[in-house]
């Protein structure tokens, strides 16, 4: 049997990611430093957590209620990094605390009938030898870290590890922006086709960008000032958290480039509504303008007294008619030379 607390030792495959724990703690790796990691139980975890030599990734659901058994009792982090860890609303950001550096990432829901702008929240604490992530629903970028460390193709170091995880939140950002941008491309062309475009798809699509915007901007900042911290953090990692946090900014900018292009095709829509309704209102008003006066003729032949021209002669009604017609050629034609129809 595989010896869990033996770093050399082959991984032992992780339950899968999806699966809720029992306990605060969903994984626990300890890195060989070659790109492989031990998968550590939690009495294993106890065990390698009091060799600070060990490199060690402990990730944590913080929705449960024994996690500061882990964050207060085992990692022995301070109050001020635990409250960071643990709050309830986030935003990215990097702060340092307990001789450690405290950093929370957002990343792409994937889940089952999650919506895009449902983004999750990964909270990271780390010093040169620790890694401790939190989460509060199952990140599919973490389980895709944790499967390359399994097969030996994972980080070498916290500070790589650190990389990788912000490499995948950023890949995912990327696949939403090449989606959202497909399905705009889409109602673009639909427009200049003059289909019909429901409002809700244009709904649908700012709402996500709106999301988006707000917390990858500082999310791109975090990953800069990342890539400029503390002197733990090796070269080749700060190379690879300002390549990262340089694709992010492109994504934020792109992300800025389709609310504007989305805007435009709002507006346009408005427009082309407007035109129409004013059209309409135009044509009511000129065929308002055309009956008014024949109106106002029936409504004074039509009084019942005496003295109506016509009622006696039987061409009475042939003539009445025939004064209607010429009324409103008459007016079609000054209509016409005005330019008013």
């Amino acid at each position: 049997m595989t010896d869990a607390t033996d770093p050399q030792a082959a991984p032992t495959p992780a339950p899968p990611a999806g699966d809720a724990p029992t306990t605060a703690l969903v994984s626990a790796y300890r890195l060989d430093g070659k790109g492989g990691a031990s998968l550590l139980d939690d009495d294993s975890l106890r065990e390698q957590w009091q060799d600070p030599e060990a490199l060690i990734w402990m990730h944590l659901d913080y929705t449960r209620g024994d996690v500061n058994d882990y964050l207060d009792d085992l990692a022995q982090l301070d109050e001020p990094s635990i409250e960071a860890l643990t709050e309830l609303d986030t935003r990215p950001r990097v702060a340092r605390f307990g001789g450690g550096m405290v950093t929370t990432l957002r990343g792409i829901n994937l889940n089952p009938g999650a919506a895009p702008e449902d983004l999750l929240s990964l909270r990271l604490w780390m010093s040169p030898t620790r890694l401790i992530t939190l989460r509060r629903r199952p990140f599919q970028s973490i389980t895709q870290v944790r499967e390359q460390l399994e097969a030996g193709q994972g980080a070498e170091s916290i500070s790589w590890l650190l990389a990788m995880l912000s490499d995948a939140l950023v890949d995912r950002v990327a696949e939403l922006s090449h989606r959202l941008d497909e399905q705009l491309a889409i109602i673009e062309e639909d427009q200049l086709n003059d289909v019909e475009i429901d409002p809700d798809d244009i709904t649908r699509l700012r709402r996500p960008l709106i999301t988006l915007r707000r917390f990858m901007g500082p999310q791109r900042d975090c990953l800069a000032q990342l890539s400029q911290g503390p002197l733990w953090i090796d070269e080749q990692a700060r190379l690879d958290l300002r390549e990262i946090a340089n694709q992010l900014s492109r994504y934020v900018e792109d992300f800025q480039a389709m609310q504007e292009r989305a805007l435009i095709i709002h507006e346009q829509r408005m427009s082309e509504h407007n035109e129409q309704l004013n059209q309409r209102m135009y044509l009511l008003s000129v065929i308002t303008a055309v009956f008014l006066p024949l109106g106002f003729l029936t409504g004074l032949l039509g009084v019942n007294v005496g003295g109506i021209p016509g009622s006696d002669s039987q061409w009475g009604f042939a003539a009445f008619v025939g004064i209607t017609l010429g009324v409103v050629a008459m007016q079609m034609w000054l209509l016409k030379r005005k330019k008013w129809w």
